[in-house]
């Protein structure tokens, strides 16, 4: 049974991986459509990820056996003409996990949309103006320490971020280095669950369920190759709210290290760091008289990924 589980979850990915390269290459001559491409550079990019880890009944050490599988899209498009520049970028990762006799879960779900618009005034400055949008697909739930599903803690547009802004873009001549920053910039917050409005709006009145923000962002990407074959790509988000707690940051740090063995294969390892105050967790109580009581509060979130596949750009 867990074979043949295995085999059908295995046969989705690659069926969908392959659906998505057909879908934008020429069905002539399998190469991408031609167009009127005089100010535009786009790049498409697709990868299947695995890793499986499996132990036998008489192992003297901890583990779980499990099987995971990922997989990401990556579409960027890029407009320049004289002075104005306008880069987009649309990215979807979803990854699944089968932990021992457990059901399989789902154990990454992203949803963004990256633009932003320049005017170029000196060799090194822009004016720019920007928009992000961020979710997930479906339900999702947390993955406890024993492997079993505990509460759900997401679904699509909720939570979902928009954030809306302009302001200046220094960046460096081979564009390795960018920093922006807006003095200005409006993060909306949406929960369309309403079951889900008390994980991400705390202290939210009665029956709504958004939150309107304006305050400051400061945004830092770098992209670069550090050796041959080996890239690195940081992007850093530091949001600040004017209306409430100025001065406490939302930050949100993504990297990821690419070793590309050809042009197939590549491993990367990606991390990622959040803190929100307004994403609470249950924390338990230490010491008192009730040390199995619990509270509510803001946590620092890490995650780890080191995937092992296949990618294609076309």
């Amino acid at each position: 049974m867990q074979n043949t589980l295995i085999k059908r979850i295995s046969l989705f990915f690659l069926v969908t991986y392959g659906l998505v390269t057909i879908a934008l290459a020429d069905p002539v001559n399998g190469s991408p459509t031609e167009k009127d491409t005089s100010y535009w550079v786009t790049n498409r990019s697709t990868g299947l990820f695995f890793s499986q880890q499996s132990y036998s009944a008489y192992f003297k050490g901890q583990g779980v056996s499990s099987i995971a599988l990922g997989s990401t899209f990556d579409f960027k498009a890029d407009y320049r003409k004289a002075k104005r520049s306008w880069d987009n970028r649309f990215q979807i990762r979803y990854g699944v996990i089968k932990m021992a006799e457990l059901p399989v879960q789902k154990n990454d779900d992203h949803i963004e949309l990256d633009s932003k618009y320049g005017y170029q005034f000196t060799p090194h400055l822009k004016v720019t103006g920007l928009f992000n949008f961020q979710t997930r697909s479906h339900d999702m739930y947390e993955i406890k320490k024993t492997g079993e599903r505990g509460k759900r803690i997401g679904n699509f547009m909720a939570p979902a971020y928009f954030h809306l802004g302009s302001g200046i873009d220094y960046f460096t001549k081979d564009k390795w280095l960018s920093i922006y920053y807006s003095p200005v910039n409006s993060k909306l917050t949406v929960v369309a669950d309403r079951s889900l409005v008390g994980q991400y709006l705390p202290g939210i009145e009665d029956g709504r369920n958004t939150r309107y923000e304006l305050g400051s962002l400061l945004r830092i990407e770098l992209k670069k190759e550090i050796m041959t074959n080996i890239f690195v790509h940081t992007i850093g988000s530091f949001f600040t709210n004017h209306l409430d707690d100025f001065g406490v940051f939302d930050v949100n740090i993504e990297n990821k290290l690419n070793f590309k063995i050809n042009k197939l294969f590549s491993v990367n390892l990606l991390t990622q760091l959040i803190y929100d105050e307004d994403i609470l967790f249950d924390i338990q109580t230490q010491g008192g008289e009730q040390p199995d009581s619990f509270h509510k509060g803001p946590r620092t979130q890490f995650r780890e990924v080191l995937n092992i596949g296949l990618t294609h750009s076309f």
